[in-house]
């Protein structure tokens, strides 16, 4: 799978600045935000995997460097200065809180994070509209990339929040229902707009349905199905109950997996070209 360095980079990237998306609005109702470091500890290793992923996927380091040149007309290197500018700004903001220092800047800086992560997830999203490949092109890759990052910033949230202080989860599980239901609701317009076009379309519409399917039907599958078992895992009595929060994050990282792999496997050129 040669993609595999950029389903990692992306997902893990998107996941850690989702996770700080959603540490930087939950942290306005909190005054002591010390449930927070862990948090922010995990999106932290989270980012520095994603770094070293994009690294491996450009063979030379020094690439991503000279890749920064053209800010001002090459979303590759807005791409790379922002996911670079996210993972300095976490690794101040991660030294900041855990030595308590500056605690009156921390707020403004963890609003900056937010910004400079979803700057960037739009950055990526560009990057891939701009290729000559009909099925990254539409409205949709923003809208998937977008999903995914608040989807699985949910999961590691949730996940590292501590067993003991489950009861006390906020109901981030129905804004990501809500955010699912978005993301499918997008699904028939996409579709429909790919298989409209010829060649490159056809031939992306064609594997998605055929040798893809398989795939595609599990993607599905998982997405929905997590995301039922993790609004059932903050009902009731299995609010207090972690494994099955953590089936649920398990079987929705497994989804966002696939939905990333079949974006790469189902992206055909226009005729001859490179990324």
């Amino acid at each position: 799978m040669k993609e595999l360095p950029l389903i990692i980079f992306t997902l893990t990237m998107q996941a850690a600045i989702g996770t700080i998306v959603w540490v930087t609005i939950l942290s306005f109702k909190n005054k002591e935000n010390l449930e927070f470091k862990t948090n922010t500890l995990v999106a932290l290793l989270l980012s520095a995997i994603g770094m070293v992923a994009s690294l491996v996927h450009l063979g030379k380091p020094h690439l991503a460097l000279t890749s920064m040149s053209n800010l001002a007309s090459s979303w590759l290197s807005r791409e790379i200065f922002l996911s670079g500018g996210f993972f300095v700004l976490l690794l101040v903001f991660c030294w900041l809180e855990r030595t308590g220092k500056a605690q009156s800047l921390q707020k403004g800086l963890s609003i900056l994070l937010s910004l400079t992560g979803l700057a960037a997830v739009f950055a990526m999203a560009q990057l891939y509209r701009q290729t000559i490949i009909p099925a990254w092109q539409s409205v949709h890759t923003i809208v998937d990339f977008y999903a995914t990052t608040l989807v699985l910033g949910a999961i590691v949230y949730f996940v590292t929040f501590g067993r003991e202080k489950l009861e006390t989860l906020p109901r981030l599980d129905l804004v990501v229902l809500g955010v699912v239901l978005l993301q499918t609701a997008f699904l028939p317009g996409y579709v429909a707009g790919l298989g409209s076009l010829a060649g490159a379309g056809q031939e992306s519409i064609a594997l998605l349905a055929g040798s893809l399917s398989l795939t595609v039907f599990f993607r599905w599958l998982c997405l929905l199905g997590g995301i039922l078992i993790l609004v059932l895992s903050r009902t009731g009595r299995l609010a207090s109950q972690a494994n099955f929060l953590y089936v649920a994050a398990l079987v929705l990282v497994v989804g966002e997996f696939l939905g990333r792999y079949l974006f790469y496997a189902s992206g055909i050129p226009i005729g001859f070209g490179i990324l």
